[in-house]
């Protein structure tokens, strides 16, 4: 399980994975059940007649009606939100509390009339404030991108975020756009980034095709964790925006009244990338081990359905098989591996509750051991610049070995088999006024969990006030006991939509 399986935004009952927009934001541009472009609608009939009718239409007696002038439709719509949000949480190794983050944003989106032809949508957002160890004004361009409806084909072009799946949290078929583990927000979509690109959709009765292609790639950002003395980020390896390097994808839908399901071919880099050893550097005041974030290229292999048991339950599946190119000479590149998803939603009145399980299959596994040495006294060796013509090899091993094992780590293959559990639920209350829900998980294998409580609380129509943490735990040889420190949080949350 990947940590940006994790968080991905959560499949909503009988959807295709789409995701869910902010609470006072807009949805995505009347957009079907799996977040693509919308089907064309009929234009309006034309209201204007021929010289005769309009001289029978004078010559009628006048009333008040026809005296109405008809409301012009208006040519955008903008809505969007207010908030300001705390997050405080554990400092990094000391028993003290410390500021996360700490910001007000305003979001904005833009939809523009939609018409026979086409429309366009953007989401805007303005944010001034703490992220991370980082106080600035950040503005970014959520999405922004047009629908084109030519007839039985639709396509969409601009910045956009694609999501693939229809299990909740967990989507082994979702790898066509990154995240951005390092935004501090109680919705879980809002850590999605989007991409420039194109989608396209091809209607041919209960029977759809899907292609996708992102021309330049986008890595999924990573909180800062606390790096080993001495090891600096160099510059990322990431693939230049050579055509050849472009990521592409295919899925075919059936979509029945009582049952859909999509199988899918991905192409392209992976969102997350690996570590690599970027170089040494011999040094009595600034000795170095430089590692570069270096993205790796893989094919994705995809299928899921969801359909619904009369009104007892939703059933909902998904697997993925995925093969990076050249693994075994790549070891910043993740393990061949097959996951696959099966959960279950109902409705309890006003509890909604969904259960999953996940498995995850590596191919080729075996334990990476890292490096046996101190890590001190490798620094040590680098400290004396004459060392580097006898040590460069030694130094290099010992570094590489401890990228395997951390390359393992941030891929979540750090055992053969996995199995883990997810939970979530939801309870509205006092006519919806209140909103109690939370995601549980529990990797039965590694012994990480997580668990994000939130409460809602509507003050009136518009503004809603959120309580709430994010707490992620396990031991120090796995990606959560890495970043628990660093992303465990509690929050509030004040929002004002319009």
């Amino acid at each position: 399980m990947t940590l940006a399986g994790v968080r991905t935004a959560r499949a909503q009952g009988g959807t295709d994975g789409g995701a869910p927009a902010p609470s006072g934001a807009a949805p995505a541009v009347n957009a079907p059940p799996d977040g693509g472009a919308p089907p064309a609608e009929t234009p309006p009939a034309e209201s204007g007649g021929g010289l005769f009718e309009q001289s029978q239409a004078a010559a009628a007696p006048t009333t008040a009606a026809d005296l109405t002038v008809p409301a012009a439709t208006p040519p955008f719509t903008l809505n969007g939100y207010v908030r300001g949000d705390v997050f405080v949480g554990k400092t990094q190794d000391q028993d003290a509390a410390e500021m996360k983050a700490n910001y007000g944003e305003l979001g904005l989106q833009l939809r523009t009339a939609k018409m026979a032809f086409g429309d366009g949508f953007a989401d805007a957002r303005f944010r001034y404030g703490l992220q991370g160890a980082t106080t600035a004004t950040f503005v970014d361009i959520r999405e922004a991108y047009v629908n084109a409806y030519l007839g039985p084909v639709d396509l969409r072009l601009g910045k956009q975020i694609i999501v693939w799946g229809r299990a909740d949290a967990l989507n082994p078929t979702n790898n066509l756009t990154p995240v951005d583990f390092r935004i501090r927000s109680p919705l879980e979509d809002d850590i999605r980034l989007g991409n420039v690109g194109a989608r396209a959709f091809l209607r041919l009765g209960f029977v759809r095709l899907e292609g996708a292609w992102m021309p330049t790639y986008l890595a999924t950002e990573l909180p800062n964790v606390g790096l080993p003395q001495g090891v600096v980020f160099g510059p990322p390896t990431f693939p230049s925006a050579d055509l050849k390097n472009g990521l592409v994808a295919g899925r075919l839908h059936l979509e029945l009244p009582a049952f859909e399901a999509s199988v899918s071919y991905l192409k392209g880099y992976a969102p997350l990338p690996g570590l690599t050893l970027a170089g040494l550097q011999f040094s009595e005041t600034a000795p170095a081990v430089f590692v570069s974030r270096t993205a790796y290229d893989q094919q994705v292999l995809g299928f899921d359905f969801s359909t619904a048991l009369g009104d007892v339950l939703t059933l909902r599946g998904e697997a993925a098989y995925r093969r990076p190119y050249d693994w075994q000479n790549r070891p910043y590149a993740a393990h061949p591996d097959l996951q696959y998803v099966l959960g279950a939603d109902h409705n309890f009145g006003s509890l909604s509750v969904i259960v999953q399980y996940l498995g995850r299959y590596v191919f080729d596994w075996q334990k990476e051991p890292g490096t046996m040495r101190d890590p001190g006294e490798l620094l040590g060796i680098l400290r004396d610049p004459a060392n580097e013509a006898g040590y460069t090899d030694l130094v290099t091993n010992e570094v590489n070995a401890e990228l395997r094992q951390i390359n393992q780590i941030l891929f979540s293959q750090t055992a053969r088999v996995q199995h883990v559990a997810t939970l979530r639920f939801e309870w509205l209350a006092l006519h919806e006024a209140l909103s109690i829900s939370a995601l549980g998980l529990y990797n039965f294998t590694t012994k990480e969990w997580l668990v994000t409580p939130r409460i809602g609380w509507k003050l009136s129509d518009a503004m809603t006030a959120f309580i709430g943490a994010q707490v992620f735990m396990g031991p120090n040889d796995t990606l959560f006991g890495l970043i628990d420190q660093n992303l465990s949080a509690g929050y509030v949350e004040l929002r004002y939509s319009f």
